[in-house]
């Protein structure tokens, strides 16, 4: 591999220059989006994505959880001082102790209460990423020294400016007949490489798109080593030249009566195109090692991520059990036993999750680099995946037509019709207008386009549900079990 390697650029390994001013604040956060990223929507550009009807309200919530930052009373549980003597967000942390691990913890706890758990790839998740492709540094370095060093300095990077990460991870949906030997367009890969860097070529689904800084880039197809050009980790700045985000129907813009989530946590998801971008090496972490791609990024990398989030996953279960509990309150059901069994089965969900992640903080691996990471939690991605459609079942069963029926914003604000909304849209201790708000909130969580995304991301975006369980049958440590049978049997297996 040729290229200039990382300390001939001045990316040692030990105490480095900082490379940003630390932890954003939402003024920085919205500023930082004009920087001419080709973001299209409904066949126009968008060229001021922070002002855009359809992206100010995620953006304006976004900016609201950066100023949290620094804030009193939250500053010190989001931010720490680096060793570089810059503050920067918790996100970011490499946690070494316990301590450390549950103050990534609180931090990301805060900015998924703060989304409502809506944000599936809040930024969290992605800084999270940037942390594994750091600690991954002892396995690249035996790869080539220069992609642990790139690794460690887009870490530091990424922290020190409080970049705002997507990731893409899986290509579009072609025709998966054919491996991308058959059909390389399948897959992104390299297409030319240079002195300084190389050429690549594909297409990624991102979340986030819109209102990230930079992607992060790495394959999760199994590839063979005949596939080598597509195995590729790297980061691109998301306004890179012949870099279009092409983003799905927007589900913002609309009334926050009507649609109290959607309005403001649309975090939108985008076919990311590369049509041949350059990437400079310093900017790339590992490059055509296929069974090393696959192997590390999903046994060293992902296990940060999926920590997060599992935390997220927790506020999306409160805010369910508290839209549920209400709607069976207001319509005067919370004593019947069935509806109580349904709430009882959510907040059953919840606690298994809970302990999840707590195992997971119990039974930390401490990794060759020194970090205490979170316990495999892969059957936490396999739960989900099993009870999602039951989630909304409950929702459904619990609200039943009260999540269709319900009257307009503007039909409250008619004389002629106030009064009888008053009267027979009223529920047990709420008036019509409250009961109104609940309704239309369960509806926007369940059966709207926007509810229904959210189900469909929480339960794929791990993949096939079925292979995540086949994964989880394949991790497991079966011997107990038949040492378990073979006393009971007195018989050798």
């Amino acid at each position: 591999m040729t290229g200039a390697t990382a300390l001939e650029t001045g990316r040692s390994t030990g105490k480095r220059k900082p490379l940003g001013p630390g932890a954003l604040d939402g003024k920085r956060f919205l500023e930082s989006l004009d920087d001419g990223r080709s973001v299209w929507l409904n066949g126009e550009r968008i060229d001021k994505v922070a002002t855009h009807p359809l992206f100010r309200a995620q953006a304006l919530e976004m900016a609201r959880i950066y100023d949290l930052q620094h804030q009193e009373g939250t500053r010190e549980a989001m931010t720490f001082v680096n060793p570089n003597g810059v503050r920067v967000s918790c996100s970011y942390l490499e946690p070494r102790d316990a301590e450390g691990l549950m103050k990534r913890r609180r931090n990301a706890e805060i900015w998924a209460a703060e989304s409502f758990g809506m944000m599936g790839r809040y930024p969290d998740f992605c800084a999270s990423v940037a942390v594994g492709f750091k600690d991954c540094g002892d396995e690249l370095a035996k790869l080539d020294p220069m992609f642990a060093q790139n690794a460690a300095w887009h870490h530091q990077y990424a922290a020190e400016n409080d970049l705002c990460l997507g990731h893409g991870l899986h290509d579009p949906n072609m025709d998966k007949t054919l491996r991308p030997e058959q059909d390389p367009d399948r897959c992104l890969r390299i297409v030319k490489e240079r002195d300084d860097g190389i050429v690549v070529r594909g297409a990624r689904f991102v979340t986030l798109g819109p209102f990230s800084h930079e992607m992060q880039i790495a394959p999760t197809f199994m590839l063979n080593e005949r596939e080598a050009d597509h195995a590729l980790w790297f980061a691109v700045p998301s306004n890179a030249p012949r870099l279009k985000m092409i983003c799905r129907e927007a589900f913002s813009n609309r009334s926050r009566f009507e649609h109290p989530a959607s309005s403001r946590f649309d975090e939108q998801d985008t076919l990311v195109i590369f049509d041949d971008v350059f990437v400079p090496w310093e900017r790339v972490f590992l490059a055509r090692r296929p069974a090393e791609a696959n192997r590390l990024f999903r046994s060293r990398v992902m296990v940060w991520a999926v920590f997060a989030a599992a935390v997220q996953l927790l506020a999306r279960l409160e805010l369910l059990i508290g839209t549920g509990y209400l709607l069976a309150r207001t319509g005067g059901m919370d004593d019947r036993p069935h509806v109580q069994q349904e709430l009882g089965e959510l907040i059953t969900y919840k606690r298994i999750f809970a302990d999840i992640l707590r195992a997971a903080e119990i039974d930390h691996q401490v990794t060759p680099n020194g970090l205490l990471a979170p316990g495999n939690i892969t059957h936490q991605r396999a739960f989900i995946g099993m009870i999602s459609e039951r989630i909304i079942d409950i929702m459904e069963h619990i609200g039943t037509s009260s999540l269709i029926f319900n009257p307009s914003e503007k039909d409250f604000a008619v004389p002629e019709l106030r009064p009888l909304l008053d009267l027979y849209g009223r529920g047990r201790g709420v008036d019509a207008l409250t009961r109104t708000k609940l309704c239309k909130l369960a509806w926007d969580l369940t059966g709207d386009a926007f509810g229904g995304r959210q189900q469909l991301y929480e339960r794929l975006h791990s993949g096939d549900p079925k292979a995540v369980l086949a994964g989880v049958y394949q991790r497991y440590d079966k011997a107990p079990a038949v040492a378990m049978v073979e006393r009971l049997t007195d018989t050798k297996f």
